[in-house]
Formats: C-alpha cells, sequence, structure tokens
C-alpha cells in the first residue's frame, strides 16, 4: 500500500497527536488526585497513644499523647491520660502522667496560657521514667474535643 502512496505522491503520515497527548492528561490528573489524596489523608488530629502502650514505652520512645491539664507548675505539667473514642470524643483513663514542658516548647494551637486545669491537649513527647515525658511540641484542642 505505501508502494502505491508513493507512486501516487502520499506519504504515509503518522496519526493524530490526541490519543498520546490524552495519555499524558490522564496520568497527569491520576497524580494530582493521588497527592491530594495523600495530603486529606493528612490532615485530623494526630492518634494518641492508650494508656496501656505508653506504660509499655521504653525510656527514649516518641510518644504522642491526650491528655487532660489538671495543673501547670513552672515547667512540670501534671495531667490525665485520655483515649481516643473518635476525633472529637475522648474517655478518662484515670492514669496520671507528669510532663516536662521547656518555656520554649513550640504550639501548633493555643499558648502556654490555654494550659489551664481542664485543657485538652496533643503533646508530642519523648517518654523518660513511668509515667513522665519530656514535652517535644503541643496542640490545645480543648475547643474541638469532649471528655466523656
Amino acid at each position: 500500500m505505501e508502494v502505491i502512496r508513493a507512486a501516487q505522491g502520499l506519504t504515509p503520515r503518522a496519526g493524530p497527536a490526541y490519543p498520546g497527548l490524552m495519555r499524558h492528561l490522564t496520568y497527569l490528573g491520576l497524580a494530582l488526585l493521588l497527592t491530594n489524596a495523600i495530603a486529606y489523608a493528612q490532615m485530623g488530629p494526630p492518634i494518641p497513644m492508650t494508656a496501656a502502650q505508653f506504660a509499655a514505652s521504653p525510656t527514649g520512645a516518641n510518644v504522642t499523647l491526650a491528655l487532660r491539664v489538671n495543673r501547670l507548675t513552672r515547667t512540670t505539667l501534671d495531667g490525665e491520660l485520655l483515649e481516643r473514642v473518635n476525633d472529637a470524643l475522648y474517655k478518662k483513663t484515670g492514669q496520671r502522667v507528669q510532663l516536662y514542658v521547656p518555656a520554649e516548647t513550640p504550639f501548633v494551637m493555643g499558648s502556654f496560657a490555654d494550659l489551664k486545669p481542664g485543657a485538652i491537649i496533643f503533646v508530642d513527647a519523648v517518654a523518660t521514667t513511668a509515667a513522665h515525658a519530656d514535652v517535644k511540641k503541643i496542640v490545645v484542642v480543648t475547643a474541638y474535643a469532649k471528655i466523656e
């Protein structure tokens, strides 16, 4: 067939670029969708450890805890561990913890002034001894969480 076309002055040509363009646009769309899905999955409160998980944490382990503040004196925060029921509801465990909170501790939400008795907080910390940890970061969620 190509010989006949060549004799008539016709040359074979490539098909339209449309299918190749659509393939690239599809890949781009999938990449954007996946990126948005990953970002959406990272939103929301952290999942705190249970009281049993915290009790079993070795010294030096990174821990994420949900607490109700009982008292803050200088750099020592006394609180009660909370267990997650869902993103907005937590229940008391009865387990008391003591946290070292240096003055330069970063707050993602809230401030030192929000660490009042009854406040609900998330902390990223490092376990030190039994029921003790050194805080690395605090998120105050009192307005967004309730205790049953």
